[in-house]
C-alpha cells in the first residue's frame, strides 16, 4: 500500500495588526538603563528607545527632550527621517513616563541631568545635537548649560520646536485659566486624557506639547501629506494600525510623568523653579557670556548653533510667547557668542511642527545636523 503522503497547511501571511504589533515590539523601541541609587533617590529605571540605525558610528546622534505627553515612542515618528538624513536618535522617558521610576517633582530637572551623561556613557556616545519639543525646552536648555560638554565641539547645535514659554510672559489664555486650577485636578490630568482619548473621541487631534491632546503624537490628522504607509515605511494598512496601537501602548504604560510636567510647566504654586532657566532672559545672558569667555580659549571652535521653530498657530504659547522668546535672544550680548535664528512654519499647529513630516521642522533639523556628521 502506497504511504500516504502529508499535505501540510500553508501558513496564512500576518495579518496588517500582526505586522503592526511586530514592528512596535522591536527591541530598538523597548530599552532599559538602571540609575544608582544616591542621597537623593532610590535606584532608578530609565526606558529610553534609539532608531534602527544606531550602530552606525559614524552617524551623528540626536537627543530628543520630548514634550510634556512625549515619549520614546517617538522614535517610531522620527525613523524614516533620521535613516534618510543619516541621524541617529536617542528619546528617552523622563521620570513617570513609560518604564521610568517616579521621582519628586523638585528633583524631576536634577534627576534628568544624571541620566544623560549615564545613558550616553551606555551608549558609547560622547557627543550629541540636542533637540526639544515643548516643555521639553526646559530639560534641553538645562542640559545645553550643565553638560555643555556632550555637544560636538566641531558643529554644537541646539534645535527648539514651538519651545516653551510660561503663560507670564505668553498670557495665553489656556494656561493662565490652567495655572488656577487646584493640584487635586492636574494630579489626575493623564486618566483623563486616557479616558477621553480612548472612550470619548479616539480620533480627536491630542497635543504632545500639554493641554489639548496625545494621539496627534501618532496620527495622520496633521494634514501630513504623507500617508500613514509612507510615515513608517510600510502599508498604508499596517501604519494604521501602528497609529492606533501605539496611542493603546502608550496609555497601558505610566504617564504620570505628564501631571508633574504640568506643575512644572506652570510653575505650580511655588513648588519647582526651571533651575537655571527659570528666567529666559536672565538664562540667555548667563549662557552667552559663557560661550563668550569659552570662546576666547578655543578660538578655532565654531559658535554654539541654535534654531528655532515656531508654528504658525500655537495655542500653547501664542504669537505673545513666540515674540517673547525670540526677544530672550536679541539682546546685545547674544551677537557674536551665539548664531541665533528662528523661523516660522506655514501651515502647522503645536503638534505637527514637530511631527507632520512635511511642513514639520524634524526634516530640517536632521538635515543640518546629517550633512555636518
Amino acid at each position: 500500500m502506497a504511504a500516504a503522503t502529508s499535505n501540510p497547511r500553508k501558513e496564512s501571511p500576518p495579518s496588517a495588526k500582526d505586522e503592526a504589533i511586530e514592528r512596535l515590539s522591536a527591541g530598538n523601541l523597548h530599552q532599559r538603563l538602571w540609575l544608582p541609587e544616591n542621597a537623593s533617590h532610590e535606584r532608578l529605571r530609565v526606558t529610553y528607545s534609539t532608531t534602527t540605525n544606531f550602530a552606525d558610528t559614524n552617524l551623528p546622534v540626536v537627543l530628543f527632550c520630548s514634550p510634556m505627553f512625549g515619549s520614546r515612542w517617538l522614535n517610531t515618528e522620527f525613523e524614516r527621517l533620521a535613516v534618510l538624513n543619516g541621524v541617529r536618535v536617542i528619546c528617552v522617558d523622563r521620570p513617570g513616563m513609560g518604564g521610568s521610576t517616579r521621582v519628586p517633582l523638585k528633583i524631576r530637572i536634577a534627576v534628568w541631568l544624571e541620566v544623560v551623561p549615564e545613558l550616553l556613557k551606555h551608549l558609547d556616545v560622547k557627543h550629541v545635537s540636542l533637540l526639544a519639543h515643548s516643555a521639553g525646552t526646559i530639560y534641553c536648555l538645562n542640559t545645553l548649560y550643565h553638560l555643555r560638554s556632550i555637544l560636538d565641539p566641531n558643529r554644537p547645535y541646539l534645535a527648539l520646536i514651538a519651545p516653551w514659554v510660561h503663560n507670564e510672559q505668553s498670557k495665553v489664555f489656556l494656561w493662565n485659566a490652567a495655572s488656577k486650577l487646584p493640584i487635586s485636578m492636574i494630579d489626575s490630568w493623564n486618566s483623563v486624557g486616557k479616558f477621553v482619548q480612548t472612550q470619548i473621541a479616539p480620533s480627536i487631534s491630542w497635543s504632545g506639547g500639554a493641554f489639548t491632546a496625545v494621539s496627534g503624537l501618532f496620527s495622520t490628522k496633521t494634514d501630513d501629506a504623507l500617508t500613514p504607509g509612507r510615515r513608517y515605511g510600510t502599508t498604508d494598512e499596517v501604519g494604521k494600525e501602528m497609529e492606533k496601537l501605539q496611542v493603546k501602548y502608550f496609555f497601558e504604560e505610566d504617564t504620570t510623568a505628564a501631571n508633574e510636567e504640568a506643575k512644572m510647566c506652570l510653575k505650580k504654586d511655588g513648588l519647582v523653579a526651571w533651575d537655571v532657566c527659570d528666567n529666559y532672559e536672565t538664562y540667555v545672558r548667563t549662557l552667552c557670556t559663557r560661550e563668550t569667555e569659552m570662546r576666547r580659549t578655543r578660538t578655532d571652535e565654531p559658535r554654539l548653533k541654535v534654531q528655532v521653530y515656531y508654528a504658525e498657530s500655537d495655542v500653547m504659547i501664542g504669537k505673545g510667547g513666540q515674540s517673547y522668546f525670540d526677544e530672550c535672544w536679541s539682546q546685545s550680548m547674544v551677537a557674536g557668542a551665539v548664531d541665533y535664528s528662528s523661523k516660522e512654519l506655514p501651515g502647522t499647529d503645536h503638534d505637527s511642527a514637530l511631527i507632520d513630516q512635511e511642513k514639520g521642522a524634524i526634516r530640517h533639523i536632521f538635515a543640518e545636523i546629517g550633512k555636518t556628521g
